[in-house]
């Protein structure tokens, strides 16, 4: 039986969970000194894989996947999209690297008019568009010295739209557990075959991307557990949002991360946000506004 679409509650589950997001990802930056991004991702899911298959099974949770191959398809996608979402940070300032994921939202709406062969209204597309100028204003990505290496962290956005997309298209029916632990456990292989290459084939030491396995520390296991089990949560929330809302819609809350992010950051670490921040927040919050009063309007 397919989900019932549901916008409002799909708005709150997608808005929880950037919340969950935004904030513990502030803290990543104590973890990528030390261990490589292979590692990280390696450790962070064999803590998350056992733990919400454990949990679901004590609770009676369906972790079984009904259609392997979509499911396997749609991680595929966003398992890419992270790993260069992570990866960029090596190399790019993370604003360029984020404002590149974060045009996720307006590829979500391209590639779903072209999946589902059906019209976007252009009060929809608009709001998108507002929605990522917004994120442009927030971030302040540089926009000198552009080549084609610049369109690399976009690549991570075009892979986390597919995955978006797939989720809807692709898992209804399927559990909001099945897709997350599935996907973790997707994570976890690619991040064990990373250690394993750098252990017989080690790069430079302090880079992370080319980093080989390192003993972490107290610290760094502490960030671990914290980003494993807040990850699960977050995503949790996330694909349940996809999985019971249309897509279309839900993917423009997507840029409330940005706000719960750039306010922890603040508040932890006296990161301030200038005045074209705290307008881009504005243009993002009145893009969620106009989006729910739209959303039961077809065409527009």
């Amino acid at each position: 039986m397919d989900q019932k679409t549901n916008t409002a509650l799909s708005i709150i589950f997608m808005i929880t969970g950037m919340a969950v997001v935004g904030v513990i990802d502030n803290f990543i930056k104590f973890i990528a000194t030390e261990i490589s991004l292979w590692q990280f991702h390696f450790l962070r899911s064999l803590i998350a894989v056992p733990v919400i298959i454990a949990f679901g099974l004590i609770v009676g949770w369906d972790l079984k996947p009904k259609r392997v191959g979509r499911v396997l398809g749609r991680n595929m996608f966003l398992s890419g999209a992270m790993f260069v979402y992570f990866g960029c940070l090596g190399f790019f300032p993370i604003a360029a690297v984020a404002a590149g994921l974060f045009t996720a939202p307006v590829l979500v709406l391209v590639i779903d008019m072209i999946w589902s062969k059906k019209r976007v209204g252009p009060v929809r597309f608009l709001a998108a568009l507002i929605g990522f100028a917004g994120t442009i204003l927030v971030l302040k990505p540089d926009v000198g010295g552009f080549s084609w290496t610049n369109l690399i962290p976009v690549s991570a956005g075009l892979m986390y739209a597919f995955g978006n997309v797939a989720t809807r298209k692709w898992c209804e029916g399927e559990s909001a557990v099945a897709l997350l632990w599935s996907y973790k456990f997707l994570m976890l292989i690619f991040g064990g075959l990373g250690v394993i290459y750098l252990h017989w084939y080690p790069g430079d030491a302090t880079n992370y991307l080319s980093r080989g396995w390192v003993w972490p520390s107290f610290e760094v296991w502490f960030w671990l557990w914290i980003q494993a089990i807040f990850s699960l949560v977050g995503i949790g929330f996330i694909i349940k949002a996809y999985l019971i809302g249309e897509v279309t819609y839900v993917s423009i809350f997507e840029y409330s991360m940005l706000i719960f992010a750039t306010m922890t950051a603040w508040l932890l670490f006296g990161d301030k946000v200038s005045l074209l921040g705290i307008l881009g927040i504005g243009l993002i919050i009145v893009t969620g506004t106009v989006v729910a009063i739209r959303s039961k309007e077809p065409g527009t």
